[in-house]
């Protein structure tokens, strides 16, 4: 299990970005309720996740599982969230849940970041995460595991690192 902070500056604030990766989606909700109880706001909170390989092709499962999967999501995070997914040549088919969404379903030139090649370590990258960071989480999502990505500024994640620990 690997926990990583990417601390970036804007203006005076710094922004915090926690990655952290989880075998199974009962970790994440319990992490979820505590970061909750935390009574921190102003957190942004994205899942990404892959499909099991067995269902991705089999469309009518995997359109059940995709269905299935957003449902789980509503109730974890509340009716007002983004979700999607798109499939990745090198993960497979993969969810996004959260304020993220937008960022990995973004249209080039006709398709979405999050199903090119590189699309998934772009994004990891470009929200600051190193290369071996990027290469640890796409290994994990690879793994069936999924990837908690939470942002907000330090003054809203301070001591969400212990937090997170505790879950451990």
């Amino acid at each position: 299990m690997h926990i990583f902070i990417v601390v970036t500056t804007e203006e005076d604030n710094k922004k915090q970005v926690f990655f952290k990766e989880y075998k199974n989606l009962n970790q994440i909700k319990k992490t979820l309720k505590r970061v909750k109880e935390y009574h921190t706001s102003n957190i942004q909170v994205s899942i990404l996740g892959k499909f099991p390989k067995n269902n991705s092709d089999d469309m009518k499962l995997l359109e059940k599982d995709i269905r299935d999967m957003h449902v789980y999501w509503r109730k974890v995070l509340g009716t007002s969230f983004d979700f999607g997914s798109f499939k990745n040549p090198e993960v497979g088919v993969v969810f996004i849940a959260g304020p993220l969404t937008s960022l990995f379903l973004n249209d080039i030139n006709g398709k979405s970041l999050g199903t090119m090649t590189t699309g998934i370590y772009g994004v990891l990258r470009g929200l600051g995460a190193n290369l071996f960071q990027a290469e640890t989480y796409l290994k994990a999502l690879n793994n069936n595991e999924y990837l908690l990505i939470m942002r907000g500024f330090d003054y809203d994640l301070y001591g969400m690192e212990n937090l997170l620990k505790k879950n451990d």
